[in-house]
């Protein structure tokens, strides 16, 4: 039998344990909310055609698949421009879409709703197109699609522009998320035969509030010391046009932010968008004065139509590139296209 002194040092030893234990644990736990890799997916103009929804198919089970994914993000365009802009196409996207387990989040894209006055599209009122849109994929702002949901920001919450329920921002370690309903078609401005004041009105307004949700992006990104920040948007706002040309007429004020607000913010961002079809990345963002190019800042575009595959997005915080992109190709989309 042990002394009583050393049974009661052993049994002080035994309390300072189970005291000490949990209060390391707890700090271990604080630390990981603000290190650590994580994942996403990143996808966009998909899906396009009938005959390629197998392939949708197999992005939305490889996708399912993979347990390391925290979220999806779609960049906008969920149908082709010449298809019909109908409900029931609509309907099936969202079907489509919430097939996806984990949370899934949109930014809206021309083909859905922009360019819904086009005689293939079925001749619809754009602004109509827009409402419906975010009836339906919006119906709880500030709330993700998918089976397993997220809470997010809303810029519905905003009383200056309560109407954009499409553009939310979120963050996780230290990383700030942001969408932005920015798209094709010159940002909406290409004209049609029964365009009105109020299309143009949308525009101006939308652009605005673009500019206010970026510029709180970064106000917020300043405040929590964020490590990266990510932005979704549709569109490819003609980088590398010159300025004033037409092409990036809807998008001046929009590139002329994206360039202040990565003067403002020194750490890394991507810009990532659809539109174009072909996978890219690259550093387009200039300074305009000394078109100096601004290296903390990567342009990804994602997969699309035809090329029916995802991007995988690993997410470092402690590393110096934060984000890294992993191009992830499905195999049978692959052997299930011919080449000529």
């Amino acid at each position: 039998m042990l002394p009583s002194k050393w049974l009661s040092m052993l049994l002080w030893l035994t309390m300072l344990f189970y005291w000490v234990a949990p209060v390391q644990s707890n700090t271990d736990r604080a630390i990981d909310t603000d290190s650590g890799k994580f994942e996403f997916a990143l996808i966009g103009d998909m899906p396009y055609r009938i005959v390629d929804y197998w392939k949708f198919d197999n992005v939305i089970n490889a996708i399912n698949a993979n347990e390391r994914l925290e979220w999806v993000l779609h960049a906008g365009d969920i149908k082709p421009g010449i298809a019909p802009c109908s409900d029931a196409l609509l309907l099936d996207r969202l079907e489509r879409f919430q097939r996806f387990k984990i949370p899934f989040i949109l930014t809206p894209g021309d083909n859905e709703w922009t360019d819904c006055h086009r005689a293939a599209a079925g001749s619809y009122q754009p602004l109509e197109r827009l409402a419906r849109l975010r009836e339906l994929f919006y119906p709880q702002p500030g709330v993700s699609l998918g089976q397993k949901t997220m809470t997010m920001v809303s810029q519905a919450s905003d009383s200056q522009y309560p109407e954009f329920v499409e553009n939310v921002r979120w963050t996780k370690k230290r990383v700030l998320f942001a969408t932005l309903h920015i798209v094709g078609s010159n940002n909406g401005l290409v004209p049609f035969a029964s365009r009105t004041q109020a299309d143009d009105d949308e525009v101006a307004r939308r652009i605005a509030a673009v500019l206010s949700w970026l510029h709180q992006a970064i106000d917020e990104a300043e405040a929590i010391e964020a490590r990266g920040i990510f932005l979704l948007f549709q569109a490819d706002p003609r980088f590398t046009a010159a300025k004033g040309k037409p092409a990036r007429h809807g998008f001046e004020e929009i590139l002329e932010a994206f360039e202040q607000a990565s003067l403002r913010f020194r750490k890394p961002i991507v810009l990532a968008h659809g539109d174009s079809h072909r996978f890219l990345i690259d550093k387009p963002l200039q300074v305009q004065e000394s078109e100096r190019t601004l290296e903390h800042v990567t342009r990804v575009v994602t997969f699309g139509d035809r090329d029916v595959h995802w991007l995988r997005v690993v997410v470092d915080p402690d590393a110096p590139e934060v984000f890294t992109i992993h191009p992830e190709i499905i195999e049978r989309n692959v052997s299930g296209y011919p080449l000529f």
